[in-house]
């Protein structure tokens, strides 16, 4: 704005937002307050002493038409549609849903009232900042009609009150999530709709602010509730830093064994391509234990844990998965054991100098399919319990399963190799030396069709998995 057009400006120690609103309102004034505080910075227009527009940065802006979607009050479908029509502006997206009558117009003039009184509650509470008032309309989406200042000022105030008045650490950007132990039948819990609808929102992505914005409900009133679901254990509050960093942990280990993988794609030979999977699973999933004892929700917050603990409560967490791979279809995992909070291979490593040829190819075969199956359930149980089905969970979870696609790649290339040298030897063309695993693509092109494995989808035929006891 140019400094021509600038009417007054000042502290907010001097002068408070409500009193600048109300000298405003009585001069009848048209133009735009701005009040900065912090890295916030609220924009108010007003025409003739009432606000016509709001517009708050500093802060991320929640997706109104997917927390629609979320109450139940729009489809994703009809969602999407408009927030591509809309340009992701608000203002414009509520004025459609009124035009296809998925809204009513009373009820968009009083979603855009709500918001813009929860933003000008929250400003009230504002000490330190600054504030400026230029004569110029700034131009902002307008589809509501004009507030009259005392009405909203008179609103404000309680919303800012209620704030004042409950004992909470919670704030307005707290995020909320669901404990993955809650029964999806939140009705059967016998809470009253106002909690449902909160515990709902909970999806670990949506600020407190967001919440009360979707629910027109005071931000206090939503802390309230959040709170009561606390002591319920029916939710948590997310650490958005240490879930930042935990992600971060895991998309590198994620990396680290993506280039592994890659490396060892040249072996010459097949037990040297399923010797090598096996190290890089076995790294995999001692990396992924790693990162557990680090994130592990029920070691947080304990300081210095002693390592000997973390190592059993791993091994509580993860041995009986082992064990019940190992007995109903990975026999060659009963040599592995879990050492000081890892899982041991050494026995599967050093293989070779026990058992050579073909039968040790079959070892190699079944640790990488039960290694592999291990992999998938300690990822899994790690995730539920480090973030739970959050958009952070989410993101690793798609991360993860690109990468258990390379693995499930190179499982199908062996299987291809596999029925290749089975046909040949059924039709007594066996070749004197077997094919190297780096022809297995050529292989993959010509038989489209995907032979399956002479041991059939589940790996080694239980004939030979008893002679390895």
């Amino acid at each position: 704005m140019e400094q021509q057009d600038r009417i007054m400006d000042g502290d907010l120690q001097t002068l408070g937002l409500q009193s600048i609103l109300k000298m405003l309102t009585l001069s009848g004034k048209t133009g735009t307050l701005f009040v900065h505080s912090g890295p916030e910075t609220l924009s108010i227009s007003l025409r003739r002493g009432q606000i016509v527009a709001l517009r708050e940065e500093g802060v991320p802006q929640p997706d109104l038409l997917f927390m629609l979607c979320l109450i139940n009050r729009l489809d994703p479908p009809r969602a999407q549609a408009i927030r591509q029509a809309s340009d992701g502006n608000t203002q414009v997206a509520l004025a459609m849903l009124v035009e296809h009558n998925w809204m009513s117009a009373a009820e968009m003039q009083q979603r855009l009232e709500f918001a813009i009184t929860q933003s000008i509650s929250h400003a009230l509470r504002w000490v330190d900042g600054r504030f400026a008032f230029h004569r110029h309309l700034i131009p902002i989406e307008n589809r509501m009609q004009p507030l009259d200042i005392d009405s909203v000022l008179l609103e404000a105030l309680r919303q800012a009150d209620e704030w004042e008045e409950i004992e909470t650490q919670l704030t307005r950007t707290a995020v909320s999530r669901w404990l993955p132990e809650v029964n999806n039948d939140v009705r059967s819990l016998g809470l009253s709709q106002e909690y449902i609808e909160v515990l709902c929102l909970s999806n670990g992505d949506l600020p407190l602010q967001a919440i009360a914005l979707v629910l027109m409900m005071p931000e206090a009133r939503v802390a309230r509730i959040m709170a009561r679901l606390l002591e319920l254990r029916l939710i948590e509050v997310v650490d958005t830093a240490l879930e930042t960093e935990l992600q971060q942990d895991l998309s590198n280990l994620i990396i680290r064994c993506q280039t592994a993988l890659s490396r060892q794609r040249q072996s010459s030979s097949p037990e040297q391509h399923l010797l090598g999977l096996v190290s890089i699973l076995a790294e995999c999933i001692n990396g992924l234990l790693t990162h557990h004892s680090i994130y592990a929700k029920s070691l947080r917050g304990r300081g210095q844990v002693p390592f000997a603990e973390v190592a059993r409560y791993l091994e509580r967490r993860f041995a009986q998965q082992l064990q019940l791979l190992s007995k109903q279809q990975y026999p060659i995992l009963e040599t592995t054991e879990f050492t000081q909070g890892k899982l041991d291979c050494t026995s599967i490593l050093t293989l070779d100098k026990l058992v050579k040829g073909e039968k040790l190819e079959e070892f190699y075969w079944e640790a990488v399919l039960g290694l592999a199956a291990f992999l998938r359930m300690v990822f899994a149980e790690l995730l539920r319990d480090e973030v739970g089905n959050s958009h952070t969970g989410r993101n690793l979870n798609l991360v993860w399963k690109a990468f258990l696609t390379e693995i499930d790649h190179e499982i199908q290339q062996y299987q291809v190799y596999r029925a290749y040298r089975s046909t040949q030897q059924a039709h007594g063309r066996e070749a004197k030396q077997p094919a190297p695993i780096s022809v297995m693509q050529n292989w993959n092109n010509v038989r489209s069709d995907g032979l399956p494995s002479p041991d059939g989808p589940n790996g080694p035929s239980e004939s030979r998995r008893r002679s390895m006891r």
